[in-house]
């Protein structure tokens, strides 16, 4: 997708970009990632019979953006025909052309969204799902190629038409948008960016972070008194709304069964005891604690 980018000033009002375009439809303006209103594109014509009939032009707010605006001016080829030819009209090269044109405009949209999918993904390059789906963009990169050259050497129009046809269902997978790649690998990705393996040091704690920002950590206590324990964990969570589990190995107080319980439960923290008939012991246990982490 072709586009430019300002910030605001509080004074400026018109804001100039030089991409070719067919008509204002297809100049999409946002402001803070958001669509607005209250401006007018005005076009700069490419001339008579011109191949594509703006070589750029400009936005021109009614009220100048602030110092806090950020100013997006994009374009927005929809994927259609623009001339239906007849079977018994003569073809113009005018007429011609300006299809042409319109539909490598297209595939340029198209490769520039490629560009980015490529950039945006190349921390995972390494990665099965990641090959798997690059093989797939190579695919991609292959077909567009060989559309580009239909278009170089005209060819049959009929021939061009299934051809972009094709790539359009070929770039989506399931759908025409390239953008839907992203979603298409939604959770395939999350792996273990941290961890720590339990010692005396650490007493005897452990924890694996992962990429989406889950985390599972836990560790080994023994409560030497009757009130209980204060487990610190090693990695602070989002909340207190996390799912605690303990174990114990119920073989204190000649064989007596303690059961474990928490209590106090905070993103940083809980109290845990052994119980019995209502009372705290002493005893060893296990705990573990899963759920979103605190953000970094």
């Amino acid at each position: 997708m072709q586009k430019v980018s300002y910030m605001g000033n509080g004074e400026t009002t018109e804001f100039s970009f030089t991409f070719p375009y067919y008509e204002n439809t297809n100049i999409i303006v946002t402001k803070n990632g958001a669509t607005t209103t209250g401006y007018q594109i005005i076009g700069t014509s490419g001339g008579l019979d011109a191949d594509i009939p703006y070589v750029g032009g400009k936005v021109v707010f009614e009220t100048a953006p602030t110092v806090m605006d950020s100013i997006t001016i994009a374009r927005s080829l929809p994927l259609e025909r623009v001339i239906d030819y007849q079977p018994t009209a003569k073809i113009d090269p005018t007429t011609v052309n300006q299809d042409m044109n319109y539909m490598m405009e297209i595939l340029k949209d198209m490769q520039d969204q490629l560009d980015t999918f490529h950039t945006q993904y190349a921390e995972i390059a390494d990665s099965e799902s990641a090959a798997t789906l690059l093989a797939r963009i190579d695919a991609i990169s292959e077909d567009i190629t060989s559309v580009s050259a239909q278009i170089t050497g005209l060819g049959d129009i009929s021939t061009l038409r299934q051809s972009v046809t094709d790539l359009s269902t070929t770039v989506g997978g399931h759908t025409t948008s390239i953008g839907s790649l992203n979603t298409l690998t939604s959770g395939m990705t999350d792996y273990v960016i941290a961890s720590q393996s339990p010692t005396a040091d650490n007493n005897y704690t452990w924890y694996r972070k992962y990429k989406s920002g889950w985390v599972e950590q836990g560790g080994y206590r023994v409560a030497t008194t009757n009130s209980g324990e204060q487990i610190t964990l090693p990695v602070e969570m989002a909340d207190a709304h996390y799912l605690i589990n303990m174990t114990t190995n119920n073989d204190t107080s000649g064989g007596t069964y303690h059961y474990p319980v928490w209590e106090n439960q905070t993103a940083t923290g809980f109290q845990a005891e052994l119980v019995y008939q209502g009372n705290w012991y002493p005893g060893a246990f296990y705990w573990e604690v899963r759920g979103k982490m605190a953000t970094e």
